[in-house]
């Protein structure tokens, strides 16, 4: 099984605003390509480089920051991108003089792949002749943290595995699937995510 990673994404939230101005100047040090900034009454003023909050970029990684819901985010197509960004992002911070384990909440990672599958879950029927017409079968899967809560900001995971209906043959051994996860846990764990998301999910999606 090859899983293709689409993208990954690893957001935080601030309790109060970051000087975003400081954080550009030292991911500039870092080889980034940043944002346009001036320091301006009540804060910054920022020319993003890719509208409408895009403030640094990497590569292929991107980094952007929403000053309305003080939140920031990582994302590309590569883990092994996306993770020492993060590591970037965490020492400016750090840098700044930060308390970081008060001033963030915990981070949300969020990774788009997909892979051709035959997945077990997909052989489960639902009679349905005398209410349809017709059989039906499952199609598409959702599996979440036993016992956990989805309004949690600091504990969350969310796995979504769904045919690509455009590519979709019926009766063919495997189909392309699109795999969806957010999960939400401590910098350290969701870090841990990001690095290792290819052997995860392809463990994973054996069991499914």
């Amino acid at each position: 099984m090859e899983i293709a990673i689409q993208l990954v994404r690893v957001a935080t939230m601030f309790t109060l605003d970051p000087d975003i101005i400081l954080l550009l100047m030292h991911l500039s040090r870092k080889g980034y390509a940043t944002a346009f900034a001036r320091s301006s009454l009540g804060g910054a003023s920022i020319t993003p480089i890719i509208p409408p909050n895009v403030i640094a970029i990497k590569g292929d990684v991107r980094i952007d920051y929403d000053f309305y819901r003080r939140s920031l985010g990582i994302e590309g197509s590569n883990p092994l991108e996306v993770a020492p960004a993060f590591h970037d992002v965490w020492e400016a911070l750090k840098n700044l003089g930060i308390d970081l384990q008060k001033a963030l909440i915990p981070c949300e990672a969020i990774v788009i792949a997909s892979a051709s599958l035959s997945p077990r879950f997909s052989s489960n029927r639902v009679e349905a002749l005398d209410l349809l017409g017709y059989n039906l079968r499952m199609a598409e899967a959702g599996f979440t943290l036993e016992g956990g809560d989805p309004a949690s900001p600091t504990k969350w995971l969310h796995i979504r595995i769904a045919p690509v209906y455009s590519s979709y043959k019926p009766g063919e051994k495997e189909n392309l699937y699109r795999i969806e996860v957010v999960y939400r846990d401590e910098r350290e764990k969701a870090l841990r995510l990001i690095e290792n998301v290819g052997d995860i999910l392809t463990k994973l999606l054996e069991r499914v």
